[in-house]
């Protein structure tokens, strides 16, 4: 089944390559290059799956998260963080949920399942 995806990455190369896997799963995929940038777009359109960044300038994934549960309460659950970090620890403000981590490096098989596993949850 194809999902209306939004990918908020700051790399352009990881970007490109993670909206070019998806497409070839056949969702429909917009990117923002920033927090900001990923606003705008939530102010006009709605997604199934939010993939983010956790490091990036100016507004973090941790604030971009944190005002999308402020602007659009609903859309909070469908967040992913993407990071090399390893786990963030981060929670959500309402419900205390820890927000979904995918790990770099991931697999195209890892990233399926946390995408199909946060539809399943939001459906």
């Amino acid at each position: 089944m194809a999902y209306r995806i939004l990918v908020v990455e700051d790399e352009p190369d990881t970007q490109e390559m993670l909206a070019a896997l998806l497409k070839l799963d056949g969702h429909r995929v917009e990117t923002a290059d920033s927090g900001q940038e990923a606003l705008n777009l939530l102010a006009g359109r709605s997604y199934d799956v939010i993939l983010s960044n956790i490091r990036m300038p100016g507004m973090d994934g941790s604030e971009l998260y944190r005002r999308i549960e402020q602007r659009w309460p609903h859309l909070a659950p469908r967040v992913v963080f993407v990071t090399a970090e390893g786990s963030t620890g981060f929670q959500a403000q309402y419900g205390g949920a820890p927000v979904p981590l995918l790990a770099k490096p991931y697999t195209v098989e890892r990233l399926r399942q946390v995408i199909a596993r946060v539809v399943e949850h939001n459906t």
